[in-house]
């Protein structure tokens, strides 16, 4: 079986007036489907850079990137935003919700980027339940709930397309300790259930939950 995401020699530089910024330089790995990652690193070592190009939301400088085997620089950019719509969850840190739209509105919107305004409401309240948010919650806006109830949303919103891998920055990066050891739970769940989650993080916390550390050095994986 192809790896979900596999790096081969890539190299990721910033044109800058100041000089070229070389974020990632030859970076080399794969990841299984339904391992559970997390990439590690100082400020600036290339950790977000990282997470960008394995959403493909940025393309490499030199290298290959493959999802399942399919090079992502032979990709247009119409094919690139389908897969990122199909098979990518974006779960970010400051969850990024929609604020004068509810929790159903807010869950349901990649379902209307994908098929129009025909979309499955039963949907919605199947991944909404699978995260914990209780029904009484669905017609709030972000601004009417809790920091760990907005990134339950978050996460339902990640998976109401079946997405087989979740991008994760930072994810507890704006909860306290205990509300982010619950949601690196329901992540730990999401995963036993086949979900292939890489996790950028500082925090060692977060990372006892992985399967294994990428840690990034300078652009490097460190060895």
């Amino acid at each position: 079986m192809q790896p979900v995401i596999q790096f081969v020699d890539v190299v990721k530089i910033y044109p800058l007036k100041a000089g070229d910024v070389m974020a990632l330089n030859h970076i080399s790995f794969a990841v299984e489907r339904g391992e559970f990652i997390s990439i590690m690193g100082p400020s600036g070592s290339g950790k977000s850079t990282l997470l960008n190009l394995m959403g493909c939301l940025d393309p490499p400088t030199s290298g290959n990137i493959f999802m399942s085997g399919i090079g992502v620089r032979a990709m247009n950019d119409v094919e690139l935003t389908n897969l990122r719509r199909d098979r990518i969850g974006f779960i970010f840190q400051y969850f990024n919700l929609f604020p004068l739209l509810n929790v159903i509105e807010n869950v349901n919107f990649p379902q209307m980027l994908k098929s129009g305004k025909d979309v499955n409401p039963d949907k919605a309240k199947e991944v909404l339940h699978a995260v914990q948010l209780e029904d009484q919650f669905y017609t709030h806006t972000p601004m009417e709930l809790s920091g760990g109830q907005q990134q339950r949303v978050a996460i339902a919103r990640a998976l109401i397309n079946d997405p087989d891998i979740l991008l994760c920055d930072e994810p507890t990066g704006n909860l306290d300790s205990k509300t982010g050891s619950s949601i690196m739970e329901l992540m730990t769940e999401l995963n036993r259930k086949g979900a292939t989650i890489i996790c950028v993080t500082h925090d060692p916390t977060v990372a006892k939950y992985s399967d294994r550390t990428i840690r990034i050095v300078d652009g490097c994986i460190a060895s």
